[in-house]
């Protein structure tokens, strides 16, 4: 098959990434073989292609990709037919037996598989996915708007769902790429105000639907949730929320540093970790309802340098999504 793999880690300028043909293994039980219809490019492939995350040396080649949507066209697992569409974001499966997998928080599983990772991503033409761990494309959703909203989609809804906005909220979201324009409909629609902290995606905020665009956050917002991956932007959205308020934290950084006085009068920073299935589906079923729109642009896969390349200077509004 055509792909788009790693030889190693390193800048994207170095020329880490190849295309060309690798051959896949048979599937095994439990699993489904799809052909990829689309597949979203985010960060987190930025990161682990340039060694933000060393990975050893045996996980090489490596195929990107945790935002994959494709049809069925081998399964050998008795809830998933061949023809069907599905996909599957960053994680591709879990242990089923820690305290977290039985506790319902599988997306803190410590034993987990990572798409892209730890099995070869949707960077293909093909990809073998955990049948346990796919959701189903509902009918009418396109795979290009579908496949983003496995990464991006469900931070940004499992970001919303920390904070839980109520009716009149004012609610900062600083970074408005393609997590934030879904974060600011989900804000919005449940009757809070988003007020978009931006410097240079002031139309992508408005067409998200924010209450107000502007490039510096105010003070005394009932939550916040920090899309920017910059640590002196997490330390203003946590000044700019009231005392008890939650500031949310989906971005990837290399450290974040807060002065006390900040975050004094019981002020909460937190992380989140991807989502879960069920979460998935939900994002999907308000995408394929027309309460969810997605912002994206088509590359062929053969361009995903150009892509990564474009995400990496900041050219990029919404989500890029690669098609074999």
């Amino acid at each position: 098959m055509k792909a788009v793999y790693a030889v190693k880690q390193d800048k994207i300028e170095n020329e880490p990434l190849k295309y060309g043909d690798l051959d896949l293994p048979a599937i095994e039980e439990g699993q489904v073989l799809v052909k990829v219809q689309a597949n979203g490019v985010c960060h987190s492939d930025l990161h682990i292609i340039e060694g933000d995350f060393p990975l050893p040396k045996e996980l090489f080649p490596l195929v990107p990709g945790h935002e994959i949507v494709g049809e069925v066209v081998e399964s050998k697992n008795r809830n998933v037919k061949e023809g069907e569409r599905v996909g599957i974001g960053w994680f591709y499966s879990a242990c089923g037996q820690c305290e977290y997998c039985t506790s319902g928080r599988e997306n803190l599983c410590p034993n987990a598989t990572v798409t892209g990772i730890n099995r070869w991503g949707g960077y293909a033409e093909y990809a073998i996915l955990d049948g346990n761990y796919v959701s189903k494309i509902p009918e009418g959703l396109d795979s290009a708007e579908a496949a983003p909203l496995f990464c991006a989609g469900i931070t940004a809804y499992s970001s919303v769902r920390k904070i839980g906005p109520k009716v009149g909220d004012r609610v900062a979201v600083f970074g408005v790429g393609g997590l934030g324009f879904y974060a600011i409909q989900m804000i919005e629609a449940a009757g809070a105000r988003a007020i978009a902290v931006t410097s240079s995606h002031n139309k992508v905020a408005e067409m998200a639907g924010a209450s107000e665009v502007i490039e510096e956050p105010k003070e005394g917002y009932d939550a916040a949730i920090v899309f920017a991956p910059n640590s002196s932007i997490v330390a203003k959205a946590v000044r700019s929320v009231k005392p008890g308020g939650t500031v949310v934290v989906p971005a990837i950084m290399d450290k974040i540093e807060v002065p006390f006085q900040y975050f004094t009068w019981e002020k909460n920073i937190t992380s989140v970790a991807s989502g879960f299935r069920s979460e998935t589906r939900s994002v999907l079923k308000l995408a394929a309802d027309g309460k969810l729109k997605s912002m994206i642009k088509t590359m062929p896969l053969s361009e995903a340098k150009t892509a990564l390349m474009d995400l990496k200077r900041g050219r990029v509004q919404g989500r890029i999504v690669l098609k074999p």
